[in-house]
């Protein structure tokens, strides 16, 4: 049987998701319900549209969306798997140093890509919430489909947990394109083309 790289790359991601939010909060007992991973994820929704359909271009918008990731989403557990293996190599000072500079440069990323959904067009375009899958220790799985008139649905699923204490999302899914595995292989692509080098690869995503 033919094992597909980046579905192994997904079922790593969501392995560490798992293992990642349990080291934050071992005796936390998993009690994230259908309607509050919901509310999450609509909430969440609704800030970002409210973002990419205000004024500005995407370079301002960027740290206004960074903003919304650290509240809503688990940042620097996304991080230390975008690292990857180079995060064990890195000193205390450094590993500070890549989740702020990662989520600047992730914001800048994504703030681009969620330009494209910005609305504008007639009533019934947006966000439309999908049912919710229970994946266990992960958390709840949230489906979601973008609307848009004379496209198909963009299906987006994200994943949300409360094991480090608050409700987060880890993941998100893109027509099944995880952001965590995507993420890690640019990075580690970034790392290889430096040589390696963490503090350039530092600076790099801070600018």
């Amino acid at each position: 049987m033919r094992i597909d790289r980046r579905d192994l790359l997904n079922r790593t991601a969501l392995a560490v998701v798992v293992a990642a939010t349990a080291g934050l909060a071992p005796s936390l007992s998993h009690a994230l319900s259908e309607d509050e991973a919901t509310a999450h994820v609509r909430s969440t929704i609704s800030e970002i549209l409210t973002l990419v359909d205000g004024p500005g271009d995407i370079a301002s918008k960027a740290p206004r969306l960074l903003a919304i990731m650290e509240r809503r989403a688990a940042m620097p557990m996304i991080a230390r798997f975008a690292a990857g293996i180079a995060w064990r190599g890195m000193n205390d000072d450094q590993q500070t140093r890549f989740v702020a500079a990662f989520g600047m440069f992730i914001s800048r990323v994504y703030a681009g890509r969620f330009q494209k959904y910005a609305s504008g067009g007639p009533p019934g375009e947006g966000f439309k919430m999908g049912r919710v899958i229970d994946a266990g220790r992960k958390g709840m799985l949230v489906k979601t489909s973008i609307i848009r008139t004379g496209e198909a649905p963009v299906v987006v699923e994200w994943l949300v947990t409360d094991r480090p204490g608050r409700v987060v999302i880890t993941d998100f899914v893109i027509e099944g394109v995880s952001m965590l595995v995507t993420e890690r292989e640019e990075i580690g692509g970034m790392l290889e083309a430096r040589g390696g080098n963490v503090e350039k690869l530092i600076a790099d995503l801070a600018t």
